[in-house]
């Protein structure tokens, strides 16, 4: 059986062979800077319209009337937190991973994909094997319903050591994980050069999209992207170097310059204008 509804779904993620998702789930560990006001943020950027915009189910809910309009962004739907400590913005030594949301409330909300963290080098194995069992069971039901399920595999866990974060072998073993799990998209870490992250992609049967993780300059996202556009990345899904820039929507048109027709000129046109 092919599942049409669910590769529309999929087509509007994209525009053409490419996507330019924004993240916001990350008030989820609470208010960071950048994310204070998120209906007037997410307003800016729903004008902006990258192809997605990923929310947590809470957001999603009390902003759903922002999203299904024509030339909207799509909806995409976190459907887990991690807790790291009892206390908002402190870290403690917790793993916990949790479900938020059902597949069947972010169907009813209108979303087009969710997402789902699968984090590696737990100490605990039993933790590990659970969330392996989780993104299973995601991935049926999101079949059920048609609904397309991005995995983020992480290397959030303390077993990882710094060294072992810059290895390229270790991302492409993530990435097929995912996959093998029932992904249709993973979103990972970029490393390396575009030469050596083509080994992520030719081992992973699914597109594969970069982060942007934490704030960086101009120039390294800049050759962040080149780099991953190389190897054939279907993307970026970005969020502090969106909503922590003085323009967001700005940010978002120079990104679409530098994904979708690898402009750097244009690219660094924009950023001028935004400084």
């Amino acid at each position: 059986m092919r599942y049409w509804n669910k590769e529309m779904r999929m087509r509007s993620l994209f525009n053409g062979d490419k996507t330019v998702m924004v993240a916001l789930d990350h008030g989820q560990g609470g208010v960071k800077p950048g994310l204070e006001h998120p209906e007037k943020l997410l307003n800016t950027l729903i004008d902006a319209n990258p192809d997605a915009v990923l929310l947590s189910g809470g957001m999603a809910r009390r902003f759903n009337y922002l999203f299904g309009g024509k030339n909207k962004p799509s909806l995409v739907i976190s459907t887990d937190f991690i807790l790291h400590g009892t206390i908002p913005q402190m870290e403690g030594q917790g793993e916990e991973i949790h479900q938020s949301i059902s597949v069947e409330e972010c169907v009813r909300l209108g979303a087009d994909a969710i997402k789902a963290l699968l984090i590696f080098g737990r100490r605990d194995a039993k933790i590990v094997a659970e969330n392996m069992a989780y993104i299973t069971r995601l991935a049926e039901e999101c079949n059920y319903w048609n609904l397309p399920l991005i995995v983020e595999p992480t290397t959030w866990g303390e077993l990882l050591t710094d060294e072992m974060k810059e290895d390229v072998n270790l991302y492409s073993h993530m990435a097929r994980i995912s996959a093998e799990l029932g992904a249709d998209l993973v979103k990972i870490d970029f490393v390396g050069s575009g030469e050596q992250f083509k080994e992520v992609l030719d081992n992973c049967p699914v597109p594969v999209a970069i982060l942007g993780g934490s704030k960086a300059s101009a120039e390294d996202i800049a050759n962040t992207i080149s780099e991953a556009n190389k190897c054939g990345v279907c993307g970026v899904v970005f969020g502090r170097n969106v909503w922590q820039s003085s323009d967001p929507a700005k940010m978002i048109e120079a990104l679409k310059a530098i994904t979708y027709d690898d402009d750097e000129e244009k690219y660094f046109r924009i950023i001028r204008e935004i400084n």
